[in-house]
């Protein structure tokens, strides 16, 4: 036999060998663990006694793995020119390993306690009102109440400061008469004038909190206010004190606010003017 076949043979079976010597150590370990995680690199010990592997990433990481938490363990071909540089790993409630990070935020609103509150750029609100004049004399004492509709906006300047107006239309609903010995005798309806009650104010408002959430305020303005009825009407205007809070959500809102008022346009009889707001706020 001419011994040219078994030379070319045997070269075809050391040929066919180096290459797949060289394809598995082209290799590389890759562990798939039971929470989607993946490790890849080179498994340096395997404890089977105590059910543990170890895994050297290519960036020099060594991890040590439970066999409880593996789902597979194989041979793959390294991920050429991908992100992670041949290192794909996603560990729950641990650091995520990158050779090549890359950074990504987003920011999204929402009520939770990380999340920065929704910026409101004003209010228009619509509610009642309700005034109240008090007044004293020899007699005895007198409250008059007014209510009505309440409209006004607000314009913020950031998440504390803002300028608030309003406009109060009401007609005259009750009097209360107490006489000096204490005895009190109210009248509405019929028993009263035909008389309307009209104000407007402006003024600063300072709040913790302008954004979504609560919201507990303090002001200062000024108010102008007419009585009127058919023969005849007052007119009074001075300084303007509020104290209110409320709640915030991203489109509505809800308001208690009371106003205290001063003038030098009352009478001396007069002990006290206050109005009161109920109010459904809509933001934008």
């Amino acid at each position: 036999m001419h011994p040219l076949p078994c030379v070319k043979h045997l070269l075809l079976i050391c040929s066919v060998f180096g290459a797949t010597c060289v394809w598995a150590n082209a290799l590389e370990d890759v562990i798939y663990k039971k929470d989607g995680s993946v490790l890849r690199g080179t498994l340096i010990e395997q404890d089977f006694s105590n059910g543990k592997y170890k895994i050297q990433l290519n960036g020099g990481s060594v991890f040590s793995v439970d066999k409880a938490d593996i789902e597979k363990i194989g041979k793959e071909a390294p991920i050429a020119n991908g992100p992670n540089s041949g290192v794909n790993i996603n560990i729950n409630n641990s650091p995520v390993i990158n050779q090549n990070p890359q950074v990504e935020q987003s920011f999204t609103h929402g009520t939770g306690t990380d999340a920065a509150p929704r910026k409101t750029r004003g209010t228009f609100y619509i509610g009642t009102m309700s005034h109240t004049l008090k007044t004293s004399s020899i007699i005895g004492d007198s409250e008059f109440t007014y209510t009505g509709l309440n409209l006004g906006g607000q314009l913020n300047a950031n998440q504390h400061l803002a300028i608030y107006s309003d406009l109060n239309l009401g007609t005259f609903s009750e009097k209360k008469e107490t006489d000096r010995f204490g005895n009190s005798t109210t009248f509405s309806g019929d028993d009263l004038a035909d008389e309307s009650y009209t104000s407007a104010q402006i003024g600063v408002i300072l709040s913790t909190n302008l954004y979504q959430g609560w919201q507990f305020f303090t002001g200062l303005g000024v108010f102008s206010e007419s009585y009127s009825t058919d023969e005849d009407s007052s007119t009074a205007t001075g300084s303007d004190f509020q104290l209110g809070l409320g709640y915030s959500w991203q489109t509505l809102q809800v308001a208690l606010r009371v106003n205290v008022l001063n003038s030098s346009d009352y009478s001396e009889a007069v002990e006290s003017s206050s109005t009161a707001h109920l109010q459904l706020g809509f933001n934008f």
